[in-house]
């Protein structure tokens, strides 16, 4: 059964690959005529559906580089793979009606048309982008693009990468090469395809050809001709159809309802929406009681990356209890997944005993602050129609919230942890015995010989082990290997997890893979989780770019005076030069010392500055308004909100990370998550400023500079041995500033400010920096400036005041003061003074104008010049 599901599957997944293959795969004339008639339906006298007659020639010609299965009549039940994949368009079985009605669903929900504007020629089809969703996303700017006209953006006809997510202006797209970049870009898809691990076992080599079919279809669009919105890509069209093809197959199977009438019923309750949310995120990655500074940037990487494998090992197994392919999850980001499944009593019963055993596992070890939410919603084909799936999803989504108001049974976890004390394993000292990392778990005494602690701590609890365990190899290895049930290598001994996830999900780190040596028979999935330097996606297995970018030593810091310098204070100057030679991982104390600057004093070198740590928060503004109200009804499709999903997540999960290894002034920044629509980083804290413009200047530029489209942050500023739940909470803080302040905007220094205003003050920063390089004023002056933004701000309160009491009128003398002290403390002779004078008398127009805002610039003067 669970093979012939497969099969479904992935001739949903390949139904409409002919798209691809029409522009290069190269067919005799002969095999056209004998072939034509069968795949291809007639109109008019004419064969139409062209495509579906190269989904089959691909299926067959390509028969090399897929598993012998594809062209194997013995495999699963009923049709050939061949005839459900290519006959979509000219149905002759019950099975292959299950392809159409898949098909005619999703591009009913795909296929909106232009209120206004041209039709596309079949001729063009070739010169067709896709158009970005984002572009006309938003309540008032959705109304508007009711014309491909209005569109000023559309993707490259690339791969995806770092550098094609990014939309780019029509007029430097030329219409000629679109027909030659589909030829080019087919062939790409082919030479990978050849490159793909694990042909001989089809479950694991169809995520490997998934995750190929996103790198390659993502930015071509699923339809190319008619009068037609060109902003739904092929990808997701195909991914769309083989979830809907799954719950449709097994729902008729299971009802022994398989012919063709029952099948195109769209009115029966066939399907049941699935959605999981991740509780307790931040509490999660950031819970650190403990003594954990020794090992807190392992235990973050480890918390971090922990998050993303609960949530899609969680979708996954229950996947895999309910016998679904994985193509089942149709939206799976930033904690959250939504499956498509069967609406059977058998699929509600094992949905509930999977919830449970999920959270069983998580309230055992988490203690209830951790915990996977999963809810249900029944649905018909005709609420997956345009117009009705907004109601649809609205209930869903309902469904998904109220579920928060019953994250635990607490009729069976309330209360105190029965047997606590007894779960302390007293192998260990008295002082051993509660876990160093959370204070809350008991240590495992196995962790006491644990190569990954022995230089750190005593012994630990086995969850906090395995995070540091995560943390240490996802940074050196570019491949994990999940195992699913596999008893033979769940040991300590090997470096793996010493909890299984969820009991039954085992890991492995490698550097390289060799299908031949380390294929197991258990191997449930292999990601590939790096991005390759030129900012391309790894193409062998599954591409997972969930690594991010964490900072290590080079070459250049051999010339990091400060660096050595800081070292040479702790006597660590030996180990300094050992790490670099070793390109070990820095710690916090090394980022913050790459915030200080080198300056010249005569014939030496001394460093100047303040060793801190920048903290970096941010987020989209008003995604679920986006999300929710930002379509319009004719285009509010599962698909688009699966790619506004990815593409989102390809921003902060793909690019970013990339961004930050591949540019020397933001490589000593460390990813603590950026993923879904937000990001946190931790840098070295004079750096930090101009990342956060960077990459707000990036995101709007990815959003095709739509105004209705922007993300807030907040920036604090901390010591390296500040504890981090200190830190996320400060910065969490300053966010919600930003975001209460009216959104669009950032906060840093306990001032919110727009993005416009933030962009200008650091350019103010430049002219404070040459006052103080041209001593133009002393040190006092600078200090000075500060008293005189205090002042204004209290000039400001009091224009908002009904009642003054006298002593607050004080602070109306700050223009007075300001010119007196100005004069006092510029320097030089009466030239050069009358220079200063008006150079820094600037910074009085900069008050009256910024207020508090005019600390940015100013703070960063006075914490760089600081000497030590």
């Amino acid at each position: 059964m669970y093979q012939t599901t497969l099969k479904v599957a992935l001739a949903g997944l390949l139904h409409d690959i002919g798209k691809l293959a029409e522009n290069g795969l190269e067919i005799t004339r002969e095999y056209i005529d004998n072939n034509a008639g069968l795949y291809r339906p007639k109109k008019n006298g004419h064969y139409t559906h062209r495509h579906a007659l190269f989904t089959a020639a691909f299926i067959e010609k390509m028969s090399e580089l897929l598993p012998p299965e594809f062209n194997s009549s013995k495999w699963g039940e009923g049709d050939s793979f061949i005839n459900l994949a290519a006959m979509h368009h000219k149905p002759e079985t019950a099975m292959q009606w299950i392809i159409t009605v898949a098909d005619r669903i999703s591009s009913g929900l795909d296929r909106a048309t232009f209120e206004e504007g041209e039709k596309i020629a079949y001729k063009d089809f070739k010169k067709t982008r896709l158009l970005p969703v984002i572009e006309a996303l938003g309540p008032e700017r959705c109304r508007d693009y009711n014309s491909a006209h209005r569109f000023k953006y559309e993707y490259a006809l690339e791969p995806v990468s770092t550098a094609s997510i990014f939309p780019r202006p029509r007029a430097e797209l030329d219409t000629k090469e679109a027909s030659d970049q589909y030829n080019v870009l087919f062939q790409r898809f082919v030479k990978a395809l050849s490159g793909l691990y694990h042909r001989d076992n089809v479950e694991l080599f169809s995520q490997h050809l998934d995750s190929l079919l996103m790198i390659y279809t993502s930015l071509l669009p699923a339809c190319r001709a008619g009068d037609v919105v060109h902003d739904v890509s092929l990808y997701d069209h195909l991914k769309t159809t083989s979830a809907i093809a799954i719950a449709l197959f097994q729902y008729h199977k299971f009802m022994g309802t398989m012919n063709e009438k029952l099948i195109q019923d769209d009115k029966d309750e066939k399907f049941l929406l699935i959605g999981g949310d991740f509780y307790g995120i931040q509490d999660f990655i950031f819970s650190m009681h403990g003594d954990t500074r020794k090992l807190r940037s392992k235990l973050l990487r480890g918390r971090s990356f922990g998050v993303t494998l609960l949530t899609e090992l969680a979708a996954r197994l229950i996947c895999k209890r309910l016998g679904l392919p994985y193509m089942s999850i149709l939206l799976s980001a930033a904690g959250k997944f939504h499956i498509l499944a069967p609406n059977l009593d058998s699929t509600l019963a094992t949905l509930d005993r999977c919830e449970q055993e999920i959270n069983d596992w998580l309230f055992e070890r988490t203690y209830g602050e951790a915990s996977i939410g999963i809810s249900r919603t029944v649905s018909a084909p005709k609420d997956f129609t345009r117009g009705s799936f907004r109601r649809l999803w609205d209930e869903h989504l309902q469904n998904v919230e109220e579920k928060k108001y019953h994250k635990i049974d607490l009729e069976a976890c309330g209360g105190v942890v029965e047997h606590y004390f007894d779960t302390f394993d007293h192998a260990l000292e008295p002082e051993e015995r509660v876990c160093p990392l959370c204070a809350k778990r008991p240590a495992n005494a196995k962790t006491k010989d644990d190569w990954l602690l022995a230089r750190e701590v005593a012994a630990t609890c086995s969850f906090c082990r395995d995070h540091v365990y995560l943390g240490e190899k996802l940074v050196k290895n570019d491949f994990v290997a999940i195992y699913f049930n596999d008893r033979a290598i769940q040991k300590a001994g090997g470096g793996e997890l010493l909890e299984p996830i969820f009991g039954v999900y085992q890991l492995e780190f490698h550097r390289d893979w060799q299908p031949s040596k380390q294929f197991n028979p258990s191997l449930s999935s292999l990601w590939q989780i790096g991005v390759n330097e030129d900012g391309s996606l790894p193409t062998g297995a599954t591409a997972k770019p969930i690594r991010g970018h964490v900072p290590w030593f080079r070459a250049i810091d051999n010339d990091d005076d400060c660096l050595l310098e800081s070292a040479k204070k702790e006597n660590k100057r030996e180990e300094m030069i050992e790490q670099i030679r070793e390109g070990a991982i820095k710690t916090f104390s090394h980022i913050a010392v790459k915030s200080r600057t080198r300056v010249s004093d005569g014939d030496r070198v001394v460093c100047h500055g303040i060793e801190a740590l920048g903290v970096l928060k941010g987020d989209v503004d008003h995604l679920g308004m986006l999300f929710g109200c930002g379509l319009s009804d004719e285009r509010f499709t599962i698909s688009r909100l699966a790619t506004l999903s990815r593409q989102l997540e390809s921003f902060f999960s793909l690019y970013l990370p990339h961004k930050l290894a591949v540019t020397d002034e933001y490589f000593d920044t460390y990813t603590v998550f950026s993923g879904g629509d937000d990001l946190f980083l931790i840098g070295p804290w004079n750096r930090m400023a101009a990342l956060a413009l960077e990459i707000r200047d990036s995101f709007a530029r990815f959003a095709c500079n739509n105004d209705e489209i922007t993300i807030s942050m907040g920036i604090t500023i901390r010591k390296p041995n500040t504890p981090v739940d200190a830190m996320a909470d400060e910065v969490e803080t300053a966010l919600k500033s930003a975001k209460n302040e009216g959104r669009n905007r950032i906060t840093m220094f306990g001032q919110t400010i727009t993005w416009d205003d933030f962009r200008s003050l650091l350019e103010k920063k430049k002219e404070m920096e040459m006052w103080f390089d041209q001593r133009f004023i002393s040190d006092v002056m600078l200090y000075k400036l500060n008293d005189f933004i205090h002042m204004a701000q209290m000039e400001e309160r009091l224009t908002q005041e009904k009642r003054v009491s006298i002593k607050a009128l004080g602070c109306l003398k700050w223009p007075a003061l300001f010119r007196y002290h100005l004069e006092r403390n510029v320097m030089g002779d009466k030239d050069r003074r009358k220079i200063a004078k008006e150079e820094v008398g600037k910074a009085f127009e900069w008050i009256k104008t910024y207020k508090g805002g005019v600390r940015i610039p100013l703070w960063h003067i006075l914490y760089e010049k600081r000497k030590n």
